[in-house]
């Protein structure tokens, strides 16, 4: 049974003004992404107030969570466009029952990664490269962080349920709240009762996420949900489960070994000092203000374009490729704009909470002299998002993984590595220039794919004629 908003946001994205489709989808999830973006700056600041050290130590075990988190938003981007496009297509039984599948492995797959990963946090963050240094304060974070993982694994499957049907306005009010309890419960720990362990920093975020998680199960349960958990479809059919697997497991894999390379970039930025690798992270930060908003429209145009392709309307698909590439990209020199030229001084500035700290002037000077290259990075990734948005849609993930792959391990990291052999007057700078250079590459890389990708099916448009 599919509610009357359900059905009205289905024929907008099938047969609505396209602009007004595009807008009314990936707006939540913009202005969510930039929320988060103002979210991950607060919360380095907030655990700058302790020391540079420890903002260094969240921004490497931050890269190894979410090196494991991706296997959460590769199930949950794979399962989200199989059902999207069942959605589109009108057979809601067939969408409501891959969804409860999606749920079902999800389930095993929490299971089976808690069970490994818990009893291993310290040998998994020395395999990772993370400085004794910095396991010594940041082995409860990253504990935390681990249970914290089986939470928004579910959270990132019931929300790409949403997003499938093109509720995004969800998203959005959900993430808000859980940021408000994170930011809230963060500041309590770390200004107002002057706690020194960052693991209270995890226990604000496993808060939010825990909080979130309850208000969507209740609604993944209400019967007049079209893809509501129905207890007798809360099995693993094996079938299904490899049509999930085979859409899902490129896009894990894809994130998975781009975390992967961030984490080995972390590793080999150690030889600069442990506080490069949280410049670097401020860094990321910094662009994440104008890129992560940005990624709106592959995540938004993915749903849009999953329902038109399950509608049989190709040519719709398309146009909204070609819109959302004008949108992304001149939201991305906007972005450059303002984040390099306009406000870069002013974010640095709020990293100085504890000016009495060891190293805390070093570090603010490593922020810039980073970011000066990696910003290079915002419009190149504006492009590379609106590129995935239209291969995630039409279901090439396997492309999509290539790029993400491609993106850290033929192009960062022997990037980075050539700096640091060849050219080791550059110094710590040779983080940022990795990165701007990386990321320029990739999106010329992607915009290639997605030539050949054209190009192919337009062959099998002809060959469908004759």
């Amino acid at each position: 049974m599919i509610s009357e908003k359900d059905k009205i946001r289905r024929e907008r994205i099938l047969n609505g003004n396209l602009v007004g489709a595009i807008i009314s989808i990936c707006a939540p999830i913009f202005l969510y992404n930039l929320f988060n973006s103002f979210y991950a700056v607060i919360d380095a600041v907030v655990v700058a107030r302790i020391d540079p050290t420890s903002v260094s130590a969240v921004a490497m075990l931050s890269q190894i969570q979410h090196l494991l988190s991706s296997l959460g938003s590769g199930m949950a981007a794979g399962g989200g466009i199989i059902v999207a496009r069942l959605f589109g297509a009108g057979d809601m039984d067939g969408a409501r029952y891959r969804s409860n599948q999606v749920i079902s492995l999800s389930t095993a797959v929490i299971a089976l990664l808690l069970g490994i990963c818990l009893p291993l946090a310290v040998p998994i963050m020395k395999i990772s490269g993370v400085p004794d240094e910095l396991i010594a304060i940041g082995t409860g974070y990253f504990s935390v962080q681990i249970l914290t993982l089986a939470f928004t694994f579910y959270n990132s499957v019931f929300m790409a349920m949403q997003k499938a049907k093109g509720n995004t306005r969800i998203m959005f009010w959900l993430n808000i709240l859980a940021m408000i309890i994170k930011l809230s419960l963060s500041m309590l720990f770390i200004w107002v009762m002057n706690k020194t362990d960052i693991m209270w920093v995890a226990i604000a975020t496993m808060a939010g996420q825990l909080v979130m998680f309850g208000i969507l199960l209740s609604m993944m349960l209400q019967k007049d949900n079209v893809f509501a958990i129905i207890i007798k479809e809360f099995k693993l059919d094996l079938k299904i489960c490899r049509e999930i697997i085979a859409m899902s497991f490129p896009i894990f894999l894809g994130k998975f070994i781009f975390s992967f390379g961030k984490v080995s970039v972390n590793g080999m930025c150690k030889e600069y000092g442990p506080l490069v690798v949280g410049a670097l992270g401020v860094s990321n930060n910094m662009n994440g203000l104008a890129t992560t908003p940005i990624n709106s429209f592959e995540e938004g145009t993915s749903t849009i374009i999953s329902q038109n392709i399950g509608a049989g309307n190709r040519k719709r698909a398309l146009k909204t490729f070609r819109y959302s590439f004008v949108m992304a990209s001149l939201l991305g020199i906007v972005g450059y704009t303002l984040i390099r030229f306009i406000l870069q001084d002013e974010i640095i500035a709020l990293y100085n909470q504890n000016e009495l700290a060891e190293g805390a002037e070093e570090f603010l000077a490593l922020i810039k002299s980073i970011h000066r290259y990696d910003s290079l990075s915002i419009l190149a990734l504006a492009v590379n998002s609106a590129v995935l948005g239209v291969l995630y849609g039409f279901g090439r993930t396997k492309m999509t993984m290539i790029l993400n792959i491609s993106r850290v391990f033929v192009f960062r990291i022997p990037i980075l590595w050539y700096l640091q052999t060849f050219h080791k007057e550059i110094g710590a700078e040779a983080a940022g220039i990795s990165m701007g250079i990386s990321n320029i590459c990739i999106a010329i890389a992607s915009i290639t794919c997605l030539a050949i990708f054209l190009h192919k099916l337009k062959k099998e448009e002809a060959r469908n004629k004759n």
